[in-house]
Order: structure tokens, then C-alpha cells, then sequence
């Protein structure tokens, strides 16, 4: 059996790692982030995988930078004579010098609403929730020292849904993914994979990487379905939507909403809390309608009340 190694430091490392176990797969080696390297990375989704690695049997590897562009990482790596790396859940590019040493290949997933070459770069998933796609496409490609560029292995495709946020589509990734490893980990093994190369003939598109202030609603520019799109792309596990009660300077985050109404909303401005509920949840206006906001976190713990803004 070749040696296999993880590199990922996400639930999503986990949940793979996981379904590789249970389909009768070994895992030789985990090269994972530490608490502080997560946290210093600003790793979305981080998770100490070393409790599951100690309790399966799984040999762990601390690099010294995240990078892996230390001469004692690549001295390390280079001992560990691993023949197939799996990137999942590990946000930067695999060195030359160590897939030039691997027995077989890196191989990892690259998600994009449109096939690649289109759609390569980061955070696509959240893309295309700010974008309003209805589908998405999780491809097993074998890397090389490009961004995304890789030749592809297989391709899952799943749909996105009205009711689907980042939570959700990582669900249905996750289990794209599993599909894939599931599928073509045996043709991978006994060489007998078919390897794609991307076309050449398209030209590539890129996402820029999104950051935790991106998160910010621009409140003159939002209708209904767009304060939607911008609540679910950015829920947990990541930052969060977030805005300000007028005249505060503590941030207001919102996790989850839904369009409510296009006439109650009367003379109200976008930004202005409509109406509050038993609940919690609320209303807040934007320029076609209302939207209900039912999972957020305010300063203190405070809950919204009518007649007050966000700015």
C-alpha cells in the first residue's frame, strides 16, 4: 500500500481523513497547523486534528512555517518518503521541491461554480454565494506549482439552493469530496488514472481572496436577495456579515437571514429596524423590501430595537 499523507488543518481535513479510514485506507502521516499557526494564519474553520491523528495511529508533522519554504521542513518531509499527499483543508501551494520527491503525487480538490480553468483562486464557495450560482463543481485535480492548474481526476457536481449557506455547502463539498477519494484513490495507486489537462484554449478566471472586512454590509447598495447572498456566504465558519447600530462603534454581526416582505417596509430607510419579534429576530429594511434577521451576535448581547439604524 503506497504512504499516505494529509496536509490540512479544517474540519473538512477531518471529515476526510475520516471517510478514508472507514473505506479501509491507511493514513502513514498528518502535516497540520499547531492552535497558535491556525490562529496566526487566520485559518477559517481551523481544527487541532491532533487528538483524532493520536487516536488512530497517525503520525503528525508540525512545519515550521505554513508555507513549507524552511530548509528543515523540507528536510523533514523529504524523510518521510511519502508516495501520496492529500491536500484538504491546507490554503497554500505545495512546493516543487516536494512534489518532485513523492512517490505518486499531490492531489487535491479545487471547487469553482464553473469548470476549471475558470474559477480558479480563493474562496470560491463563498463566491458563489455572493454571486447568486445555483450550482458547483468540486474537482480532484493532481497538483502542480500553479494556483488550481493541475490536471483534473474526476469532477462531482452538486446544486446550490435558495436555502444553502457556507455551513451547508461545506457539507455537500465534503461529501463531493469523500466521492472522489472514494472513486479514484485505487486508479491513483495502480497507475492507472486518467489525468486531464485542463483546457488551454480557455482563458483562466481567478477569485480574489476574501477577508474578514470584506464582510461589511454597504447598506445604500443592498436589496433583498443581495443582504441574503452576502448573510450566507459569510456565516459561520467564517468572519461573519457584520454592520453597525448607528452611533456605535462595536460591530454587529449577522449569521443568518432571509428575504421577508417587498411592502412592509413603509417610508424606512435601508438600514432601519422595522420591526422586532418575541424571538429575537427582527426586520431591517433594505431598498425593495425587508429582510428577517434571526441569528446575529450584537455588543454586550444586546437585542435590536425599532426605531434605532444600522449604519
Amino acid at each position: 500500500m503506497p504512504r499516505i499523507a494529509f496536509a490540512g488543518s479544517k474540519t473538512t481535513t477531518l471529515e476526510c481523513m475520516r471517510q478514508l479510514l472507514h473505506d479501509g485506507f491507511s493514513i502513514d502521516l498528518l502535516v497540520t497547523l499547531t492552535p497558535d499557526q491556525g490562529a496566526s494564519a487566520k485559518v477559517a474553520g481551523y481544527m487541532d486534528l491532533r487528538p483524532f491523528a493520536a487516536a488512530h495511529g497517525i503520525r503528525v508533522y508540525h512545519p515550521q512555517s505554513y508555507a513549507l519554504d524552511r530548509p528543515s521542513d523540507r528536510e523533514g518531509l523529504t524523510a518521510e518518503q511519502v508516495d501520496v499527499l492529500l491536500v484538504i483543508g491546507w490554503q497554500r501551494l505545495i512546493p516543487q521541491w516536494w512534489l518532485e520527491v513523492l512517490g505518486i503525487g499531490a492531489f487535491g480538490m479545487h471547487g469553482s461554480p464553473e469548470p476549471l480553468p475558470r474559477g480558479r483562486g480563493r474562496s470560491p464557495m463563498n463566491w458563489a454565494l455572493l454571486h447568486g450560482k445555483t450550482s458547483f463543481l468540486t474537482h480532484l485535480i493532481k497538483y502542480d506549482t500553479g494556483v488550481d492548474s493541475g490536471s483534473i481526476v474526476g469532477v462531482e457536481k452538486f446544486d446550490i439552493t435558495l436555502w444553502d449557506d457556507a455551513d451547508t455547502l461545506h457539507m455537500k463539498n465534503r461529501m463531493a469530496m469523500n466521492r472522489l477519494l472514494r472513486m479514484h484513490l485505487p486508479a491513483i495507486f495502480d497507475g492507472t488514472a486518467r489525468y486531464c489537462p485542463q483546457p488551454t484554449d480557455i482563458a483562466p478566471t481567478y477569485f480574489p481572496k476574501r477577508t474578514a472586512e470584506d464582510g461589511r454590509i454597504d447598506w445604500p447598495s443592498m436589496d433583498m436577495m443581495s443582504l441574503y447572498n452576502h448573510i450566507r456566504c459569510q456565516t459561520r465558519p467564517f468572519p461573519g456579515a457584520f454592520t453597525y447600530l448607528q452611533g456605535s462603534e462595536e460591530r454587529f454581526y449577522f449569521w443568518r437571514g432571509h428575504p421577508f416582505d417587498s411592502h412592509i417596509r413603509s417610508s424606512a430607510r435601508p438600514g432601519d429596524i422595522v420591526e422586532t419579534f418575541h424571538d429575537g429576530s427582527f426586520l431591517v429594511a433594505v431598498w425593495d423590501g425587508t429582510v428577517r434577521i434571526w441569528d446575529y451576535t450584537s455588543p454586550n448581547g444586546a437585542a435590536p430595537q425599532g426605531g434605532q439604524r444600522f449604519a
